[in-house]
Formats: structure tokens, C-alpha cells, sequence
């Protein structure tokens, strides 16, 4: 898939749940997909379309007092490209537009709270591991996952 022929908008957090649901979350009700802080002014809900199509989605908080670190932070939630076009650059395409909302902003880090299987996209994206894996009930084995961006 030509990345070039792939853009990126500002979507509602419901869109992100046509993404989010089969990937995160299956077999789990469709409201299992709505994240604390998605309703929140300051939260960009990013997708990722070829033409109408919606192939992934991605979430940026503003989590100033509210994260892991001290410094100005952003978190990434609810990140997800369909099983079919998965390993064809749309992640990649995400995560940086993600970065660059962050920095807009003044985020001096972005971080996540990523799957282990994902954990070596992050890694080949410059995300460090901070800490040890711990497990959420029910999604698995994790790590919390950041990368300074000033």
C-alpha cells in the first residue's frame, strides 16, 4: 500500500471505535472502546484514511498533571490499524502525525501504555521502555512506552 495515497484527519472519538473495536477490543462490547479523557476538548482523535476508507486510528491526551512523568506529556491511546493493511506504514504515518500535534503543543514527551506485541514497532519508532511489563486484566502483558520530543 503507497503511503502517499494515505492521509490523515481529525475524527470524532465514535469513528475511532470502527477501528478500535475489532482490533483492541473483540469480542468485548462496542462500549468497551470509549477511553477515559475522549470526551475532554484538549484529546485529538486521528485517523488514518485511503480515499472514505478508515484504515487506522490514534489518540493524543494532554496529560500535563495527569501522567507518569513530570514533564509536559501527552499520551497515545487507543492506537489500532486494521489486521488486513497492518505492517504497511500506517502506524508509523500515525504515530508521527501524533508527534507532531505533541510538539505543537509543547508536549516535551509522549508516552504509551503499549502491548508487548507492539512494543518493537515502538522501539524501531524511538520509544524507550520505561519500567517493567506489567499485566492489564484482560488486554495482556504491557510496557509504558515514551519518547522525548524537545
Amino acid at each position: 500500500m503507497a503511503s502517499s495515497k494515505i492521509h490523515i484527519k481529525t475524527i470524532s472519538a465514535e469513528t475511532t471505535h470502527i477501528v478500535r473495536h475489532p482490533i483492541l477490543r473483540p469480542g468485548l462490547a462496542v462500549e468497551s472502546c470509549i477511553l477515559a479523557g475522549d470526551e475532554l476538548k484538549s484529546t485529538i482523535h486521528l485517523g488514518a484514511y485511503d480515499q472514505n476508507t478508515l484504515l487506522g486510528v490514534c489518540t493524543i491526551l494532554d496529560n500535563p498533571n495527569n501522567g507518569p512523568f513530570n514533564e509536559r506529556n501527552g499520551q497515545i491511546r487507543g492506537m489500532a490499524v486494521q489486521s488486513s493493511i497492518q505492517n504497511n506504514g500506517i502506524g508509523q504515518l500515525l504515530v508521527e502525525e501524533a508527534e507532531n500535534h505533541a510538539k505543537s503543543r509543547n508536549f516535551e514527551l509522549l508516552w504509551m501504555n503499549a502491548r508487548k506485541g507492539a512494543s518493537g514497532f515502538y522501539l524501531k519508532m524511538g520509544y524507550q521502555i520505561e519500567g517493567s511489563e506489567f499485566e492489564i486484566p484482560i488486554f495482556g502483558p504491557h510496557y509504558v512506552m515514551k519518547k522525548k520530543l524537545l
